[in-house]
């Protein structure tokens, strides 16, 4: 069973995969790498044990979730 890992940067996975240690990518973008410049919004795809990981934008760039309580 696969995994979705919001990350904040590509940076993050130079250590290899958090799940399997495994340091075998796929990427959503020609060229990309777990190496940091990666922009907000790629897909990082372990090939051993399908994790994915999403880069998400920066903190003030998110926009803010609607409330459920309207």
């Amino acid at each position: 069973m696969s995994q979705m890992i919001l990350i904040s940067d590509s940076k993050d996975l130079l250590g290899g995969c958090f799940v399997c240690g495994a340091y075998h990518w796929d990427c959503t973008v020609d060229g990309c790498q777990p190496r940091g410049g990666n922009r907000p919004g790629d897909v990082i795809h372990c090939k051993i044990c399908n994790t994915v990981y999403v880069v998400e934008p920066p903190r003030a760039a998110r926009r803010p979730r609607p409330r459920s309580d309207a």
